[in-house]
């Protein structure tokens, strides 16, 4: 005579899923499910009859989809093969992720690649039981919760970078005043996230972006690129690039030198003097300059130094100019990178997205609405 067996849940409250060892099971036994919990019967690798919570007494009637594949005989206590994988399907909220090593991201106000590290906290339920061990589990005697993290760290890291870059584009923020909208990055990072996670019989809940981090040596190159931008609209390129090479001189005449440099000794001494005085030149022509009037210029796209409107490349960088366009409203000759008319001052046009229709600004690298790269 068989022996009856009590089928149950024996693994740890951190388990998703655990295997019942026994793969020979009898019929009369009792199956035990606790709230929260799901059995799944499986048979040559295909999930069959599930579960819920209660006790089951296991008959021929109440596992229609196994009793059909295997064609059992409907006396008590026969034995027939077969695993039964028990679900955990509690919610667990304290699931940890970040960064190993810090991701690059292009900054769109600076131009310029920043190492960017990210860390938060997510949760999930397992939402069907049968999706999540058949893609997931296998055949696995147990699968622990913290495996999750593993798992889906690559997928939560790529989706969340894409979701920041597309963010900074389409707010023209710099990444340093990311601070202020994790709430709403956290968001739009889930919506993005939770796609992925359904596939697998999972649900994604209150997924966080906690903290950004960036290199105190990156956070100082943009905080000087910031004081320099602001110097620079002050003063106009012209007069900024003069007073930095009379920074660049000063700095030079009054060097002691060192043995071996170019300035060292008197040789120093009369070249700092030479230097002093080209300084005063350059400081009165700057001052004629500056009472000048303004002649009219084009601003370069990528490091916007300002050059004459009749010029095709950048004096600074070497960057084509688009060619010249004319303004819809006035229909004065303009760059055709310019967003405004410099006559008439009305926007030159939107940039319309090829895949929702949606209008853009004419620089916008990305669409507003779907996120299509407009580069690409």
């Amino acid at each position: 005579m068989a022996l009856l067996d009590r089928i149950k849940f024996d693994g740890s409250p951190d388990t998703m899923v655990w295997k019942y060892p026994k793969d020979n099971i009898v019929f009369g036994s009792q199956l035990i499910v606790n709230q929260s919990q799901e059995a799944i019967f499986f048979k040559d690798g295909r999930a069959l009859d599930v579960f819920g919570p209660g006790v089951h007494t296991i008959e021929s009637n109440n596992i229609p989809l196994l009793q059909k594949l295997i064609n059992l005989p409907f006396g008590k206590q026969t034995p027939f093969a077969a695993e039964v994988f028990f679900v955990n399907r509690v919610s667990r909220l304290d699931y940890k992720w970040g960064t190993l090593t810090p991701i690059p991201v292009e900054d769109p106000k600076y131009r310029t690649l920043i190492s960017v590290g990210a860390f938060g906290q997510f949760g999930l339920k397992i939402n069907d039981s049968r999706t999540f061990v058949t893609t997931i589990v296998g055949t696995m005697p147990v699968w622990d919760g913290n495996r999750v993290t593993d798992y889906f760290r690559g997928l939560i890291l790529t989706r969340t970078k894409e979701n920041i870059a597309k963010f900074l584009v389409q707010r023209n923020i710099s990444i340093v005043e990311l601070t202020a909208y994790l709430d709403e990055l956290s968001k739009t990072a889930e919506d993005a996230i939770r796609e992925e996670f359904a596939r697998f019989g999972l649900d994604l809940l209150n997924f966080f972006i906690s903290s950004i981090t960036i290199p105190d040596e990156e956070t100082k190159r943009i905080q000087k690129g910031q004081f320099e931008r602001v110097e620079m609209d002050q003063l106009g390129d012209e007069r900024y690039q003069r007073m930095r090479s009379l920074d660049v001189m000063q700095g030079a005449a009054t060097n002691p030198g060192a043995p071996g440099t170019l300035l060292a000794g008197g040789m120093g001494l009369g070249m700092g003097v030479q230097m002093m005085s080209q300084a005063g030149q350059m400081t009165k022509q700057t001052a004629q300059v500056a009472t000048q009037p303004a002649q009219a210029t084009i601003e370069c796209q990528k490091c916007k130094t300002k050059s004459p409107t009749n010029a095709k490349f950048c004096g600074q960088c070497g960057e084509a100019f688009a060619p010249l366009a004319k303004c819809p409203s006035c229909g004065v000759e303009i760059s055709g990178g310019a967003r405004f008319c410099n006559q008439c001052g009305k926007p030159v046009g939107p940039k319309k997205c090829k895949d929702c229709g949606t209008e853009n600004e004419s620089d916008a690298k990305f669409c507003s609405k779907c996120g299509h790269n407009f580069g690409g």
